[in-house]
């Protein structure tokens, strides 16, 4: 899994604030499979390393929840489900 972070933008709000807007690409081998904005908001003065902090818990927290649901998504259970419903159909 690879993880590719990129500012995508910064843009003027109201007096000394502004909005950062980071682009997380994350792929599996080179198959995209999650591709998201995450934003903060920066008043000026506010300390760099304390937004970049806050930024690595969010955009960890989505990268988590991504492979929490790849867990469920590969499981054997899943595919019995997805089996027993197609057999369940009637056409």
């Amino acid at each position: 899994m690879t993880a590719i972070v990129t500012k995508k933008s910064v843009t003027y709000t109201q007096p000394k604030l502004h909005t950062i807007v980071f682009n997380l690409v994350l792929k599996e081998g080179t198959v995209e499979v999650l591709n998201k904005d995450f934003s903060c908001q920066f008043f000026e003065g506010d300390s760099p390393s304390q937004k970049t902090t806050k930024m690595i818990e969010v955009i960890q927290e989505e990268i988590n929840h991504y492979k929490s649901a790849q867990v469920i998504f590969n499981s054997s259970q899943l595919d019995t489900a997805v089996t027993a419903i197609q057999g369940g159909l009637v056409l």
